[in-house]
């Protein structure tokens, strides 16, 4: 299943028992439906970590390499503040 780099908080419908999970700007989220992940990118809310799972054939929907380092560099200042 694709991933998605969130780009604007949204709930996350993972087609399970949980519903809607709520996710930050930044997360990286793994395992979404593909049906979900095309309505969160139509709706402004994600982009696509891979270009192989955007629809469109040139990428548009696609997070560039300088946005997902980025976004992985806010995940380790995260994880490291929660741990100082």
């Amino acid at each position: 299943m694709p991933k998605l780099l969130i780009i604007d908080s949204t709930l996350v419908n993972y087609g399970d028992d949980r519903g809607g999970v709520h996710a930050e700007t930044g997360e990286i989220a793994t395992d979404v439906p593909k049906e979900t992940c095309r309505v969160l990118v139509a709706a402004g809310r994600a982009l696509y970590v891979a270009k192989a799972d955007d629809p469109d054939k040139n990428g548009r929907n696609t997070a560039s390499a300088e946005m997902l380092k980025a976004a992985e560099e806010m995940a380790k200042a995260k994880a490291t503040k929660k741990q100082g």
